[in-house]
């Protein structure tokens, strides 16, 4: 019996709704939504799921990732018929099976209109670069290379001027079937800083929270900020491209590797 992803309706009779705490390496999948005919973190947790609890299980997510944007701290949610739920068993069977590339850190019984995605208040992305002129191959699969060297103080004054409620068009990716798409989010924090995640302090952070994101919204954010680190253009620029209103405006996104889901907040 299939599981239902609604917020306002309750687990069946018999039934029990759960939450699990998700950690990927998105390098081998095609994005988080099922998609035909390509894998996707979704498609590989529901098949999974269902073989495990011997009974038809769909899932809701608290971000649907692009493909090769890796996740720290995705939330799912679904229901399990309760005569076959055991979280610890469940979680070592799941682990063992979806290992290395998906990892489960936490299941648990929940609120029965508890929903990933929609009891979600805000979500938490951060995005890392390797700053150095020689590649890391260990980083590789997990960072952006930008060899140029990068005024992270014009990059956190860049991205002070997001914070806050706005139209982010000029950083969104359009759907054609939505036409009448609404790109306004509040993002509540956005800062850089070099992380020291490597031997030689390479790394540098960008982390940003909001209430939601549109469609490529943080690796726009990120192109544009990077920019600016470079020197190619001025601080003053993000305030000028956000108004805009205009995807032509912004520079490329940057490459989806360097993206990391990191925390689903539920108030």
């Amino acid at each position: 019996m299939p599981c239902s992803d609604s917020l306002a309706v309750p687990p069946p009779a018999g039934f029990v709704r759960v939450r699990m705490d998700v950690a990927y390496d998105g390098t081998p999948f095609h994005g988080f939504a099922r998609n035909p005919d390509v894998v996707t973190v979704q498609q590989s947790l529901e098949d999974t799921l269902s073989q495990v609890l011997r009974h038809p299980v769909s899932i809701t997510g608290a971000g649907r990732t692009d493909a090769g944007v890796h996740a720290r701290g995705q939330v799912v949610s679904f229901d399990a018929d309760e005569s076959h739920f055991e979280p610890t068993a469940l979680s070592r069977a799941l682990n063992r099976m979806l290992g290395p590339t998906i990892a489960v850190d936490r299941i648990e019984a929940t609120a029965p209109t508890f929903d990933a995605r929609f009891s979600c208040t805000a979500r938490s992305y951060r995005y890392h670069v390797f700053n150095r002129a020689v590649l890391d191959p260990l980083t590789r699969h997990f960072t952006w290379h930008v060899r140029d060297h990068l005024d992270i103080e014009a990059m956190q004054q860049a991205s002070s001027a997001i914070v806050g409620t706005h139209d982010f068009s000029s950083f969104s990716k359009r759907n054609k079937s939505k036409p009448q798409q609404l790109f306004v989010r509040t993002v509540r924090e956005a800062h850089w800083h070099r992380s020291g995640a490597s031997v030689s302090g390479d790394i540098v952070t960008f982390e940003i929270t909001a209430s939601a994101f549109t469609h490529q919204m943080v690796r726009s954010l990120v192109g544009m900020c990077v920019e600016i680190g470079r020197g190619r253009r001025d601080v003053a620029d993000m305030g000028v491209v956000l108004r805009a209103l205009s995807r032509e405006s912004a520079p490329s996104p940057a490459p989806s590797r360097g993206l990391v889901l990191w925390r689903a907040h539920y108030d």
